[in-house]
């Protein structure tokens, strides 16, 4: 039933719509700028022309609801993200929400009815941003902080400014928009962003769960210095101490079994070569479905950078530290979608997520699940990022009998 060609062109054609200003390498579409807001009014327009009602809650969350036989029911929630990573792939998130509106496509021009309502989302900021990832589905299942809305970013103004931008209301998000009960089930199509399905040839697997994330950013003060006439016991190098943090961050990583931690951002000033740096903005994260491995990393890392930078006469500020929650799904959820995925290709496997969903928020307050589709040599985030038409349909197929599977089974 599901339309192979009609989810290859909206691939497609949300693909083109990116930043004009960025090399035309890969796709760029960064939450809050110009081309994700042309992307989410595509998107609108394209949920309207199916027949679904279009609305912008509060924390910029863009929703199609198709009603159900029983409009009172918590609705089966199914989507994504749009926004993306600088020099992105076409797949990430983007298959995610356009995989939902074919699903919600095919039951309109089959007649299917369901029970639940069915929403279709596109989650508002999943990437990460100057003020942390997953900012639409936090703000559905917890609320977004008024520290947080208020700090400014360069560019965005307030959070506050860009949200409502997005047609949002940050006045309305300290609390979450919805409660536990208000959303019967949610499932999410992903590309796997890893090597684990292709190197087993198999096209689809059922998440076991999403890895617990704790992301620091923080500032090394030191004092820039000539290079050539500073002797080294006088330097104040906030890049050697930073150094040494990189190198525990790998350590630690490698001492724990499936754990990962990387420093994936620098910015150093004055960042000339004869000049000692004298600042060092970066962040560090920590990643494992154990988020006691999360701590113990951290604190580990942590020890090691505050006797790096005493022993080099600097000082640091962390300004934010972000958690997301490991999530565990539950096992209906994972067997149910299991079922599925082996009914649409033959055979699948269960595989936890190394990387972070909407759906280690929604988690929180709903039953929850992810569909995983094989990602050409594992590749993400970049503009080799690829999955093949056959196996996008695939993923659709199984995330429509999902949804129907769980519409006799949730209340």
């Amino acid at each position: 039933m599901i339309n192979q060609q009609r989810l290859w062109n909206n691939l497609a054609e949300l693909a083109q719509i990116r930043e004009a200003d960025v090399p035309p390498i890969g796709t760029t579409r960064r939450a809050f700028t110009p081309a994700y807001i042309t992307g989410r009014q595509w998107l609108a327009t394209r949920f309207a022309a199916v027949g679904l009602q279009v609305f912008i809650d509060a924390g910029g969350n863009l929703i199609g609801r198709l009603p159900g036989s029983d409009d009172a029911l918590p609705p089966i929630m199914i989507g994504s993200h749009s926004d993306t990573v600088m020099g992105g792939g076409s797949y990430d998130g983007a298959l995610g929400v356009l995989g939902a509106l074919e699903v919600a496509q095919t039951l309109i021009d089959h007649g299917i009815s369901l029970r639940h309502p069915l929403e279709v989302v596109d989650f508002m900021a999943e990437e990460s941003t100057p003020l942390g990832s997953l900012l639409g589905s936090t703000a559905m299942a917890a609320g977004l902080d008024h520290d947080v809305l208020m700090r400014d970013v360069p560019g965005w103004g307030t959070l506050a400014d860009a949200l409502r931008r997005v047609g949002g209301n940050p006045d309305a998000v300290a609390q979450p928009l919805r409660r536990p009960g208000e959303i019967a089930a949610y499932v999410e199509i992903h590309i796997e962003q890893g090597p684990r399905l292709e190197r087993a040839d198999i096209v689809l697997g059922a998440v076991t769960g999403i890895v617990g994330i704790r992301r620091a950013d923080i500032t090394c003060y030191g004092q820039p210095d000539h290079a050539g006439t500073a002797s080294m016991d006088v330097r104040r190098d906030a890049l050697a101490a930073v150094a040494q943090l990189i190198v525990a961050a790998e350590q630690a990583a490698n001492r724990r079994t499936g754990a990962v931690a990387t420093v994936g951002a620098l910015e150093v000033l004055p960042n000339q070569s004869n000049v000692i740096p004298g600042q060092v903005r970066f962040t560090v994260e920590m990643r494992s479905l154990d988020m006691v491995e999360v701590e113990s990393m951290w604190h580990e890392i942590h020890d090691t950078f505050v006797a790096a930078c005493a022993a080099r006469g600097v000082t640091f500020a962390i300004h934010a530290l972000h958690d997301s929650q490991p999530v565990v799904f539950g096992e209906s959820m994972i067997s149910t979608i299991e079922s599925a995925c082996n009914a649409a290709v033959g055979t699948s496997m269960r595989l936890p997520s190394g990387a972070g969903h909407d759906g280690s928020m929604i988690g929180l307050i709903a039953p929850a699940g992810m569909i995983f589709v094989r990602t050409k040599n594992g590749r993400s985030h970049c503009p080799e990022e690829f999955s093949a038409p056959d196996d996008n349909a695939a993923s659709v197929r199984a995330l429509l009998d999902t949804v129907r599977a769980l519409d006799t089974m949730v209340d």
